[in-house]
Protein backbone atom coordinates (compact mmCIF):
# COMPACT_ATOMS: atom_id res chain seq x y z
CA UNK A 1 0.00 0.00 0.00
CA UNK A 2 1.51 3.39 -1.10
CA UNK A 3 0.89 6.49 1.10
CA UNK A 4 0.63 10.20 -0.56
CA UNK A 5 1.89 13.10 1.61
CA UNK A 6 0.35 15.98 0.53
CA UNK A 7 2.74 19.08 1.16
CA UNK A 8 1.55 22.72 2.05
CA UNK A 9 3.26 25.92 1.18
CA UNK A 10 3.33 28.15 4.07
CA UNK A 11 4.89 31.80 3.09
CA UNK A 12 6.71 33.47 5.20
CA UNK A 13 5.04 36.47 6.96
CA UNK A 14 4.88 39.35 4.42
CA UNK A 15 5.86 37.67 1.39
CA UNK A 16 2.50 38.18 -0.58
CA UNK A 17 0.62 41.45 -0.62
CA UNK A 18 -2.77 41.70 1.20
CA UNK A 19 -5.23 41.64 -1.62
CA UNK A 20 -7.88 44.75 -1.44
CA UNK A 21 -11.72 44.13 -1.02
CA UNK A 22 -14.24 45.84 -1.97
CA UNK A 23 -14.32 49.83 -3.13
CA UNK A 24 -11.58 51.92 -2.52
CA UNK A 25 -12.08 55.04 -0.84
CA UNK A 26 -12.19 58.06 -3.56
CA UNK A 27 -9.03 60.36 -3.40
CA UNK A 28 -9.26 64.22 -2.72
CA UNK A 29 -8.57 66.10 -6.17
CA UNK A 30 -5.32 66.95 -6.28
CA UNK A 31 -6.48 69.90 -8.46
CA UNK A 32 -7.73 73.23 -7.04
CA UNK A 33 -11.00 74.28 -8.49
CA UNK A 34 -10.15 77.97 -8.81
CA UNK A 35 -7.95 76.59 -11.33
CA UNK A 36 -9.02 75.32 -14.66
CA UNK A 37 -8.94 71.22 -14.77
CA UNK A 38 -11.30 68.25 -15.25
CA UNK A 39 -12.54 66.04 -12.28
CA UNK A 40 -13.57 62.61 -12.38
CA UNK A 41 -16.18 60.62 -10.76
CA UNK A 42 -13.60 59.94 -7.58
CA UNK A 43 -13.22 63.20 -7.62
CA UNK A 44 -16.89 64.29 -6.92
CA UNK A 45 -17.81 61.40 -4.55
CA UNK A 46 -14.75 62.73 -2.36
CA UNK A 47 -16.16 66.50 -2.57
CA UNK A 48 -19.52 65.55 -2.04
CA UNK A 49 -19.49 62.73 0.34
CA UNK A 50 -21.57 60.45 -1.44
CA UNK A 51 -21.27 56.75 -2.26
CA UNK A 52 -20.93 56.23 -6.12
CA UNK A 53 -24.67 54.69 -6.25
CA UNK A 54 -25.74 58.16 -4.24
CA UNK A 55 -23.95 59.98 -7.37
CA UNK A 56 -25.30 57.99 -9.89
CA UNK A 57 -29.53 58.64 -8.50
CA UNK A 58 -28.60 62.13 -7.73
CA UNK A 59 -27.41 62.25 -11.68
CA UNK A 60 -30.17 60.77 -12.87
CA UNK A 61 -32.62 62.92 -10.79
CA UNK A 62 -30.98 66.13 -11.50
CA UNK A 63 -29.71 66.59 -7.93
CA UNK A 64 -26.11 66.92 -8.88
CA UNK A 65 -24.50 68.32 -12.71
CA UNK A 66 -24.45 66.37 -15.42
CA UNK A 67 -20.84 65.68 -17.07
CA UNK A 68 -19.12 68.46 -19.22
CA UNK A 69 -18.04 65.43 -21.60
CA UNK A 70 -16.87 61.89 -21.62
CA UNK A 71 -13.38 60.45 -22.28
CA UNK A 72 -14.54 57.01 -23.92
CA UNK A 73 -17.10 56.06 -21.73
CA UNK A 74 -15.84 58.04 -18.54
CA UNK A 75 -17.17 61.21 -17.34
CA UNK A 76 -15.82 64.24 -16.45
CA UNK A 77 -16.68 67.61 -14.51
CA UNK A 78 -14.75 70.69 -14.92
CA UNK A 79 -13.65 72.49 -12.28
CA UNK A 80 -15.99 75.45 -12.78
CA UNK A 81 -18.72 73.27 -13.13
CA UNK A 82 -18.31 71.96 -9.77
CA UNK A 83 -17.26 74.69 -8.39
CA UNK A 84 -20.74 76.48 -9.05
CA UNK A 85 -22.61 73.94 -7.95
CA UNK A 86 -20.82 73.83 -4.43
CA UNK A 87 -21.49 77.07 -4.30
CA UNK A 88 -25.01 77.02 -4.92
CA UNK A 89 -25.42 74.46 -2.22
Amino acid sequence: MSVTIKQHFISPIGAFAKQQKGHTRPQAPTIDLAQPGRLRVAHLLCLLGVAHSTLYLGLKTGRYPAPDGYDGKMPFWRTDTVRAFLQNN
